[in-house]
């Protein structure tokens, strides 16, 4: 989710946008690395959709905070990175944090707040066994209705799950976007995968290698796979379609390699540097 108001507190606040980028980026990193297509989202669109992520959103306006409310309370769900409307209208800090009425949305309220950039570059902490990557800002938190699901090494508590309404939230209190993005070379991160099982999302396509991307079309011209290799090799690699997807039994080739199709199993080898499009047959 793209929020203007965080975007422009943080140029004003360091004079760029380098938190702001590298939060953004390394969020759609995290998911991409997992052959998971997210989109860009203005926060003004939101009702578009059900299951949304919120990069670094340290200023957010009271009518933003509570459209975000509204939609969670209505069945969303909803992944912020940490310190949620720290600064509300006009940069005011906000005597209680969660601000704007949100430690109520996340079931939560800070205990402790580090805004230390240059020595969170290696903060690293557990996020319910998995061992992920933050950054730029820290919060830890007291949970009121929330369950906390992440600590920090001494213990703090970095993440919690909250029912609100009909929807659900999932507060993680530093940049996991920008900690993603700053250590991307260790590969993808299974984190972001792990969201969609919270949303109750199943995901559409599974690579069994994770340099190789899948996309599913599906129109009035039937069901079509895209699989591209980035890299200098052939992959060889299978991919695993999801239930809702329906079985199949062929595909004709459009372009590229020859492809298995086995019910929910397509396995093929990618050319180097190329893409295979194929119409999947049922």
């Amino acid at each position: 989710v793209y929020v203007p108001e965080s975007q422009f507190f943080l140029y004003a606040q360091q004079g760029n946008t380098d938190f702001y980028a590298r939060s953004m980026e390394g969020a759609y990193q995290g998911f991409f690395a997992n052959n998971i297509q997210a989109d860009w989202v203005h926060i003004d669109d939101i009702d578009q959709y059900d299951f949304l992520y919120l990069p670094i959103p340290v200023m957010l306006t009271a009518e933003h905070a509570a459209q975000l409310k509204a939609w969670v309370a209505a069945g969303g769900t909803l992944i912020s990175e940490g310190c949620p409307a720290y600064w509300g209208d006009r940069a005011h800090v906000g005597p209680t944090q969660p601000n704007l009425g949100l430690d109520e949305l996340f079931g939560c309220r800070e205990s402790y707040v580090e805004f230390t950039p240059d020595i969170l570059g290696d903060l690293k902490f557990n996020m319910s066994g998995i061992p992920t990557w933050g950054g730029i800002f820290l919060q830890a938190y007291e949970p009121t209705t929330g369950t906390p699901v992440g600590w920090y090494a001494d213990g703090k508590v970095a993440a919690v799950d909250n029912q609100f309404g009909k929807g659900k939230t999932r507060l993680i209190g530093t940049m996991v976007g920008a900690g993603y993005g700053s250590h991307s070379q260790e590969g993808a991160s299974p984190l972001f995968a792990n969201l969609l099982d919270l949303a109750g999302k199943p995901q559409h396509v599974v690579s069994s290698d994770p340099h190789v991307k899948a996309r599913l079309h599906s129109g009035d011209g039937g069901t079509y796979l895209w699989v591209a290799n980035p890299l200098r090799q052939p992959r060889p690699v299978r991919l695993t379609l999801n239930e809702p997807w329906g079985h199949f039994a062929g595909a004709t080739v459009l372009w590229g390699a020859a492809m298995n199709v086995d019910g929910q199993t397509v396995s093929l080898t990618v050319p180097a540097r190329d893409v295979v499009v194929a119409q999947l047959v049922a």
